[in-house]
């Protein structure tokens, strides 16, 4: 039975934090082509 494994269960504030930093440049960087997609699309239909 040598070594005691300490379960790990949930995450740690930093590890939150990073994913929701990560989540938000992703977003940031996507959102202005999806904008300009409905923006473009929106002025077809109106032709």
């Amino acid at each position: 039975m040598g070594f005691d494994y300490i379960k790990h269960q949930g995450f740690t504030l930093a590890e939150v934090l990073i994913t929701l930093g990560i989540i938000g440049i992703v977003a940031a960087m996507t959102m202005p082509s999806v904008i300009g997609n409905a923006r473009d699309k929106q002025i077809i239909a109106r032709v």
